[in-house]
């Protein structure tokens, strides 16, 4: 299994660890941090999961009507609910006719540096980890918050691509039918962009957004010290994160 594979936590698709990439002089931890899609469909098998990870944390990205829609399912496991909403509104911020995939991560990125700031200094506390990132897919918010938290800790940027771009095929089938299910039901017209929006994580698209982002004064760094996300944050969250060889 990959360091991208989906693990098998049922209720989800695309459940992942951001652990077992390389980084200089070692690797990414197992069992620190993961990514998921949503978790409203655990059911006791899938609460038992993530009790076997010792997970202590839930970070969730969604709006609220995303999470009223389909809370997680985590009655019982004593889990902190850390919520950082990336868009509010957002089944219809992705439905903005023109609207695509990198204008929504550019948006992330560099108009709310608020989240960017307050995730990654969670995660580089002690007490937050094991700890999911989550949205609804686990792919645009997740991905794009999941992809800073590996560059921030030193892993290559075409590693970082190749975790990005690995939630597509797990999307697929079923997933992908019943969200469209879901936007149809609330009146909203899936469009071919859309869908595209709903399910696809093209892997040259995060690319040029990151291409953006590494051309600012100061690149990655210069980035992420403007988003308050300064050294000593850092220095924490790679300590956490990363096992030398």
């Amino acid at each position: 299994m990959t360091a991208s594979s989906a693990l098998p936590v049922p209720g989800t698709v695309n459940f992942r660890d951001l652990g077992g990439y390389p980084v200089p002089g070692g690797h990414t931890r197992t069992g620190v941090i993961y990514r998921s899609d949503a978790l409203h469909n655990l059911g006791e098998a899938g609460r038992a999961a993530l009790t076997e990870r010792g997970i202590h944390s839930i970070i969730d990205l969604r709006d609220e009507p995303e999470r009223a829609a389909m809370p997680d399912d985590v009655e019982g496991l004593g889990l902190r609910d850390l919520h950082h909403a990336v868009f509010e509104g957002s089944v219809d911020a992705a439905a903005t006719p023109g609207l695509g995939l990198g204008d929504l991560y550019r948006a992330i990125l560099f108009r709310h540096t608020d989240v960017v700031r307050a995730v990654l200094t969670e995660l580089a506390e002690p007490a937050t980890t094991p700890a999911i990132i989550h949205c609804t897919a686990g792919k645009d918010r997740t991905g794009v918050l999941s992809a800073l938290v590996l560059l921030t800790v030193g892993v290559d940027r075409e590693d970082v691509l190749d975790d990005y771009a690995a939630t597509q095929a797990n999307l697929a089938g079923a997933w992908a039918e019943h969200m469209t299910e879901m936007a149809r039901s609330q009146g909203i017209e899936v469009t071919p962009q859309l869908l595209g929006i709903m399910t696809e994580s093209p892997r040259d698209v995060l690319a040029s957004v990151l291409v953006d982002l590494y051309a600012l004064p100061g690149g990655l760094e210069g980035y992420l010290d403007s988003a308050g996300v300064g050294p000593e944050i850092r220095d924490r969250l790679r300590a956490l994160l990363v096992e030398q060889d």
